[in-house]
């Protein structure tokens, strides 16, 4: 687990980490927390299985943030194979500390933001998926919600099953899952951030 901090707690940092463990199966305890989950047990994603969680590191969402947590962890478990990052800058340092380790093909990082750059990092094997999301589409929904809370004062409503209000997110993979929506990197480059 490649997380934003070790020093303070943000709600963008618990909300990736805690979302990746549930997507997997994996009680997380504490939603607000990361790291007090059970650090072996049973996923139920997917095919489900057993897991183990080497560790937590900070990245400071960071290239060599990513790399320096990777080495770290690698020298714990030099078994890895899922690596969880908070952002994709974090998740190119951690390919470019597995690429050193001789281990970049046996192991499958995954992230978030869907921005053009780690889209690129997944169509070029870097990154083995990504959760894209839409800022332009968030802030045109933020400021139609302002004005809509200056007009009335009735605020969004969260989306249904949600506590948050969902502007929407694509998975980008190239090796798409059975059982899991998602999109191509080809797709993904048509709405990718940061050209």
């Amino acid at each position: 687990m490649l997380d934003l901090f070790d020093d303070k707690v943000v709600s963008v940092d618990y909300n990736r980490d805690q979302g990746f463990l549930t997507g997997l199966g994996i009680d997380t305890a504490d939603k607000k927390k990361n790291g007090d989950e059970a650090k072996t047990g049973k996923y139920t994603g997917g095919k489900g299985g057993d897991y183990e969680i080497v560790g937590s590191q900070a990245t400071q969402g960071a290239e060599d943030g990513g790399r320096t947590a990777m080495e770290t962890l690698l020298s714990k478990n030099p078994n890895i194979n899922v690596v969880y990052t908070i952002n994709e800058p974090a998740a190119a340092g951690a390919y470019e500390a597995l690429k050193s380790a001789g281990k970049e093909k046996d192991v499958l990082v995954v992230s978030i933001d869907g921005g053009c750059a780690g889209v690129n990092n997944v169509k070029s094997g870097v990154i083995g998926a990504t959760a894209q999301q839409y800022p332009v589409k968030m802030a045109e929904l933020g400021v139609k919600a302002i004005v809509e809370i200056a007009k009335t004062g009735k605020k969004p409503a969260n989306s249904e099953g949600l506590d948050f209000f969902n502007t929407g997110v694509a998975l980008v993979t190239d090796k798409a899952a059975d059982g899991v929506t998602s999109i191509t990197t080809a797709e993904a480059s048509q709405m990718c951030w940061g050209k």
